[in-house]
């Protein structure tokens, strides 16, 4: 049954669609003008008056007309077709992600107390083991509180009041406390105008600032370098968020911000679980903001720009 499974996808099936719609319309005009044909030969015979009347060929195109209409409809079909296999198959590979992601801290930290346990290490060793570990659990809190805030995006649906703060100090602060989560010989740039003020929710800008810098520090080519701006643009805050990775090709440039989606090339093994973007897309959107993303291909890096309404 397997081929047989294989056999029934929706491009096999549109492209018999459409054979079965062109001969459909092959044997509608072959029948109509064979009809017509026997109707003016009885009319010569019995009735040569009705043969004043041109070719009726109204009906002719009634009927291709409604084959055009079907044809449409089933290429409609055919569309959301696609549409909820992709979905259904990206959230699969999302439950595969995400298993691989709970397991593989969770091995590391067992390991660990199992090690710290029968071999009882020197302190230098153990302190290695516990920034090992710490950094397992940590790596578990931010995929937790992903799935937690990717719940109350689905479930709010519409932008909320949130406070006005200084959001120059709020981002500062964010990404100063990131330098410490950064690999050997990796960096952040600030570039931060002071005094800009945004009606901001601490939590979901937060876990939007945190995923744009996992992103950055999982996708780039080496030690990662990362350059972050916030300038006031008229009444409007712009935030960009630029690394010197392995940058978006242009075909993934409109897919990246689709919940579960995540950009894919042969050989690599990058964890994450398709989350982030749609993340960091929703929270923007609820705070009234828009966030784009621009890239010059593989190896030339990534620029997310975060637009929010400044308050003076």
């Amino acid at each position: 049954m397997r081929w047989l499974r294989k056999l029934i996808n929706p491009l096999v099936a549109l492209i018999s669609i459409q054979l079965v719609w062109v001969l459909l319309v092959i044997f509608w005009i072959y029948w109509f003008v064979g009809r017509h044909k026997e109707f003016r030969e009885l009319a010569q015979r019995y009735r040569p008056e009705l043969l004043v009347h041109s070719f009726d060929w109204v009906v002719l195109v009634e009927g291709i007309v409604l084959l055009v209409i079907i044809l449409a409809g089933v290429y409609v079909i055919f569309i959301f077709w696609r549409r909820q296999s992709t979905l259904y198959q990206e959230q699969k590979d999302f439950i595969s992600q995400v298993t691989h992601e709970l397991k593989s801290p969770l091995a590391s930290i067992k390991l660990h107390l199992e090690t710290i346990r029968l071999r009882k290490p020197p302190p230098d060793k153990m302190e290695r083991f516990l920034d090992t570990m710490l950094d397992d659990i940590e790596r578990l809190d931010n995929l937790i509180n992903n799935f937690l805030m990717a719940a109350k995006l689905e479930q709010r649906r519409r932008a909320s009041q949130y406070p006005v703060v200084d959001f120059s100090a709020f981002v500062t602060r964010f990404l100063e406390n990131q330098r410490t989560r950064l690999p050997e010989g990796g960096s952040i740039g600030l570039d931060i105008e002071e005094g800009i003020r945004a009606a901001v929710d601490a939590e979901g800008m937060e876990t939007a600032l945190r995923n744009l810098f996992e992103n950055a520090v999982l996708y780039s080519i080496g030690a990662p370098d990362i350059n972050v701006t916030l300038r006031r643009e008229g009444g409007r805050c712009v935030l960009d968020f630029r690394d010197h990775g392995k940058g978006i090709e242009e075909a993934d440039i409109k897919k990246v911000f689709r919940m579960f989606y995540r950009v894919r090339r042969p050989g690599e093994t990058i964890r994450g679980t398709g989350l982030g973007l749609w993340i960091v897309r929703s929270v923007v959107k609820e705070h009234g903001g828009t966030v784009t993303v621009a890239s010059d291909g593989a190896g030339k890096g990534t620029t997310f720009r975060i637009t929010l309404p400044a308050f003076r």
